[in-house]
C-alpha cells in the first residue's frame, strides 16, 4: 500500500500539526466573525454601550463556541496521544472531523445572528454533535485497527470515549431545549463540566481494579 516504507513517525506528526493548524484557524475565525460596531464620530458613551449591548448574543456565542472548540482540541490531543501509528483510513476520518471543526465559525455566527430562531440553533448544535461523533469514530477506528498504544489500559480508552460522548449528547440536549426556547439552547453546554465530573468519579472508582489493556479491547471488538 501507499503508506508502506514511509517515515511513519514523521507522517503521524504531520497529521497532528495539520489538525492543530485547522483548530487554530477555526478558533480565530470565531472572533473575526464579530464585527466592530460602526458609530458616528460624535457618538456618546451611551451610544457605545448600547451598540455593545446589542452585540451580547454574539459575545455569548463566541464564548460557548470557543470553549467547545477548545474542548474538541483537548479531546483530539488525548486521542492522538494514544495513537502510535496511522493509515489512510485514519487520515480520512480525521479530515472529515476537521471539516466539522472548520464549519463551526459559520454555525456560531449564524446562531449568534438569529439566536431566537430554531433553524440556526439546530445547525449550531448539529455541527457540534457531528464533530463529537467523528472524534469518537477516530478513536474507535484506531483501537480496532491496532493504531493505538497497546499498553494503554482499556479503562483509559473507555474513559476518554465516555468524555468525548458528552459533547454530542449536550448538543442533542441543546436541540431539545431549543425546540422550546432557542435562546436558552446554548446553556445546555454548561452541563459538560458536570458530566465530566460524574464520568471521572465513575472511572476513578475502577482505577484500582485490574483492567485489560487496549490490545485486549481490540480483540474483543
Amino acid at each position: 500500500m501507499f503508506d508502506k516504507g514511509q517515515n511513519r513517525e514523521l507522517q503521524l506528526e504531520r497529521i497532528v500539526f495539520f489538525s492543530d493548524a485547522v483548530f487554530a484557524i477555526a478558533i480565530t475565525l470565531l472572533i473575526i466573525e464579530i464585527k466592530v460596531p460602526h458609530l458616528e464620530h460624535d457618538a456618546t458613551s451611551r451610544d457605545f454601550l448600547v451598540s455593545l449591548a446589542k452585540m451580547l448574543p454574539s459575545f455569548i456565542g463566541y464564548f460557548f463556541s470557543f470553549m467547545v472548540v477548545g474542548a474538541y482540541w483537548i479531546g483530539h490531543h488525548r486521542v492522538y496521544g494514544m495513537i502510535v501509528d496511522w493509515n489512510y483510513g485514519l487520515i480520512w476520518r480525521n479530515v472529515f472531523f476537521l471539516m466539522a471543526i472548520a464549519f463551526m465559525p459559520f454555525s456560531s455566527a449564524f446562531f449568534s445572528e438569529y439566536f431566537t430562531d430554531l433553524v440556526p440553533m439546530v445547525v449550531y448544535a448539529l455541527t457540534f454533535a457531528v464533530a463529537g461523533l467523528l472524534e469518537i469514530v477516530q478513536l474507535r477506528y484506531a483501537v480496532r485497527n491496532g493504531l493505538s498504544d497497546p499498553s494503554i489500559p482499556a479503562v483509559d480508552t473507555q474513559h476518554i470515549m465516555w468524555r468525548m460522548s458528552v459533547l454530542p449528547v449536550a448538543a442533542l440536549v441543546a436541540i431539545l431545549v431549543g425546540s422550546i426556547k432557542p435562546v436558552f439552547a446554548g446553556f445546555a453546554f454548561m452541563l459538560i463540566p458536570i458530566a465530566h465530573r460524574v464520568i471521572a468519579a465513575k472511572f476513578n472508582k475502577r482505577a484500582d481494579s485490574p483492567e485489560p489493556r487496549t490490545s485486549e479491547l481490540t480483540e474483543q471488538n
